[in-house]
């Protein structure tokens, strides 16, 4: 289903459903020219500036496990680059959002007044 089938139908319905995208920076295989390629794919493509990105995070079973533990392609038995520097995965994740890293925690701030953003739209 492409995105104007998407909108088409939600607005047929009268409903108000949005798309996001899941990101994510550090990815095993994955360095700083693949995150700049990566924002610049969003806004080139998607038109969108994303503010949520998730820094991967290794979870049984999957071949990025895999991946990040062994520091290998597990298709090609080629070694490749992880990064596993929490600092440096930050300014993975700094480079796709173009929010200069702080070397804050990253939580965001809680409260009834918190209003979070998922991507800002690019014109």
């Amino acid at each position: 289903m492409n995105l104007e089938k998407f909108f088409d139908i939600s607005r047929k319905l009268n409903k108000k459903q949005y798309i996001t995208y899941y990101m994510i920076a550090a990815h095993p295989g994955c360095g700083m020219d693949e995150m700049k390629r990566l924002r610049e794919t969003a806004i080139s493509k998607l038109k969108i500036l994303p503010e949520q990105i998730q820094i991967f995070t290794p979870t049984p079973s999957t071949y990025s496990t895999l991946m990040y533990y062994t520091e290998t392609d597990p298709f090609t038995g080629k070694k490749i680059f992880v990064e596993k520097d929490n600092v440096k995965k930050e300014k993975q994740k700094s480079v796709i959002t173009g929010n200069a890293y702080t070397g804050n925690t990253g939580r965001k701030p809680s409260g009834k007044n918190y209003k979070q953003k998922n991507n800002r739209k690019i014109k």
